[in-house]
């Protein structure tokens, strides 16, 4: 495979190199390029603890194993160990090297809400790199969290602990028409394969399902059912046509020295509980690029995440069609600048109105990714003016894969500080309670305030279709107690 020679040169010059450098380095940094960061934070701290402070190059290279350890701690949500090793990093000076140790040491400093820290890092960082956007709206995110915080919605959110486990719990979408079943990733015991992703450190996530019993609780979750949906590697964040018979899903292959991106896959269904065996969407224009997190309304017109080639930077969202007569997916188009920015766009969902919901963190927000809300534009397949959904939907975490159940209630997915103090993802729902208001008419003769009229029969309609039917009393009122109103 062309990819696997790609990757095995690349491995080996990197070992030539190298050559002159420790053998702890050499391991760090070819399980850091491997992506298995669990693996690699290990190698790295190993290898930044055997180096010694003497001389330039030993400087050097404890810096690099510092950022290193930093990176796989950040790209596996560990925010406070990242922290400390992108302090390490910039006490031997590494931001010489990669001027992103103060951008992302910044980052997660506002993840835990130190902002006057964070603005003196990303000010660090724009001294070195002027003008970058991305620490242009973390400084103004920085400035706008009690702006945020004054403007809270009335937003109630709930973790799903009767779904949650102590592994990742993510994405949550619906699986039929009365929202009756709920799938989501999940790397807990029972999924398929003993092994820990050297990516995560965490077991490889399956596709689980978990349905409403007469009660209206979740019950206990099991995995979906079909040959060849869920196996050893990573399965998650899955999506359905509008008839709920094709399923969409993210698989991420972890195969040892070969650099293979994720990939979306799709199955039919089979009778009313199960699926058939998968199929691969050709869609990609290298091995190496990844293509996750499908969304769709029809089945025909797909929206995903990629790090493919020809975007604003990070991972963007990317729409492709069906074309029935040729049976392929037309090539990639970039949704473009008024969806993506500079930063990562992930995990888009489709409103009830057919807006456009997803993550960014390339917009100001309050930590990490956030959950915004795009416009959608006429009838085309088009969004603009992405919206924060603002706290406490959005908090100093990583939040995302938001799908709504109805206009006042839904579930995500939110990365919030767990009673062990670990950022673990979870399943919360929230939802918007309505005002609660008394209502009392009076009524009178036209003209003649002082007349009250008795056993007139009033009706009230709410826009949300309620209505109310009272008869006034001998006081010409009538009242009803504790009404709620449609906002």
């Amino acid at each position: 495979m062309k990819i696997q020679v790609l990757l095995t040169f690349a491995l080996l010059s990197l070992a030539t190199i190298t050559h002159a450098q420790p053998k702890a380095v050499v391991k760090a940094r070819i399980a850091f390029v491997s992506e298995n960061y669990s693996e690699a934070a290990q190698k790295c701290t190993d290898a930044y603890t055997k180096l010694t402070r003497k001389g330039k190059m030993a400087i050097k290279l404890k810096g690099e194993m510092a950022f290193k350890t930093a990176e796989c701690y950040r790209l596996t949500e560990r925010f406070r160990d990242a922290n400390e090793w992108y302090d390490r990093a910039i006490l031997l000076d590494y931001y010489d090297e990669v001027p992103e140790a103060y951008l992302y040491n910044a980052e997660m400093l506002r993840m835990m809400s130190e902002f006057d820290k964070s603005i003196e890092n990303y000010e660090a960082y724009l001294a070195l790199v002027p003008g970058d956007v991305r620490a242009q709206n973390g400084i103004e995110s920085c400035k706008m969290n009690k702006t945020f915080i004054a403007e809270k919605t009335r937003h109630v959110i709930e973790n799903q602990a009767t779904i949650n486990k102590k592994e990742f719990d993510m994405a949550p979408m619906f699986g039929d028409r009365k929202t009756t079943k709920l799938y989501f990733g999940s790397g807990r015991e029972g999924s398929t394969g003993d092994d820990k992703d050297p990516r995560s450190g965490e077991g490889y996530m399956d596709i689980w399902v978990t349905e409403l019993d007469k009660k209206d609780n979740w019950t206990e979750p099991y995995l979906v059912k079909g040959e060849g949906i869920n196996t050893v590697d990573n399965e998650g964040t899955v999506a359905f046509d509008s008839r709920y018979k094709t399923m969409f899903f993210t698989r991420c292959p972890n195969i040892k020295k070969q650099n293979l991106g994720c990939d979306i896959w799709m199955s039919e269904a089979k009778g009313k509980t199960e699926w058939k065996e998968p199929t691969k969407i050709l869609i990609k224009t290298h091995d190496s690029v990844s293509v996750g997190h499908p969304c769709t309304e029809d089945g025909k017109y797909l929206i995903f995440a990629s790090d493919m080639a020809g975007g604003f930077g990070g991972r963007d969202l990317w729409s492709t069609s069906y074309d029935r007569k040729s049976e392929t997916w037309s090539a990639p188009v970039n949704l473009g600048p008024e969806v993506n920015t500079k930063g990562d766009e992930l995990f888009p969902t489709f409103a009830l109105n057919g807006d456009l919901i997803y993550a960014s963190n390339g917009l100001p927000g309050l930590g990490g990714l956030d959950i915004f809300k795009a416009a959608k534009v006429g009838e085309e397949n088009k969004w603009e003016n992405p919206t924060n959904m603002g706290s406490p939907i959005n908090g100093y975490n990583n939040d995302y894969a938001l799908i709504e159940m109805n206009e006042r209630f839904g579930y995500f997915t939110s990365e919030r500080k767990s009673v062990n103090g670990e950022y673990t993802p979870d399943i919360f729902s929230y939802e918007l309670p309505p005002n609660v208001f008394d209502l009392k008419v009076n009524v009178t003769e036209l003209g003649n305030p002082e007349l009250k009229i008795e056993d007139v029969r009033v009706i009230v309609k709410g826009t949300d279709g309620s209505s109310w039917e009272g008869y006034t009393d001998v006081n010409g009122s009538v009242f009803w107690d504790k009404k709620p109103s449609a906002d």
